[in-house]
């Protein structure tokens, strides 16, 4: 069976980022629900940074249509942490962009 005639149920959470009294930042990960997900393929990209060229995983994912699907937030499957980066909504589903987190 293919990753893409699959599904896999994930984790989709919002996240939030106060300032501590120290300078530092806090996150705070809010699970807003489950989402059944059809993976594709895991991709890749270089990004400049800080320390050079660094690889980054990128994943296009297909779901259904749900409002709560929004750039910025984090779906959780397979064990792993995904940034939404780009929604595309169709007339039956949703296409996403992932970023895999550090």
């Amino acid at each position: 069976m293919s990753a893409a005639a699959r599904r896999v149920l994930a984790g989709l959470y919002a996240v939030t980022v106060a300032e501590t009294p120290y300078g530092g930042q806090a996150r705070t990960w809010e699970l807003l629900g489950q989402i059944w997900l059809n993976p594709g393929k895991v991709g890749g990209r270089r990004r400049s940074g800080p320390d050079g060229l660094q690889r980054i995983d990128t994943r296009r994912v297909t779901a259904g249509r749900d409002p709560r699907l929004n750039a910025g937030r984090v779906l959780e499957f397979e064990g792993v942490r995904w940034r939404i980066l780009a929604v595309a909504t169709g007339p039956a589903d949703t296409d996403l962009e992932l970023e895999r987190l550090a």
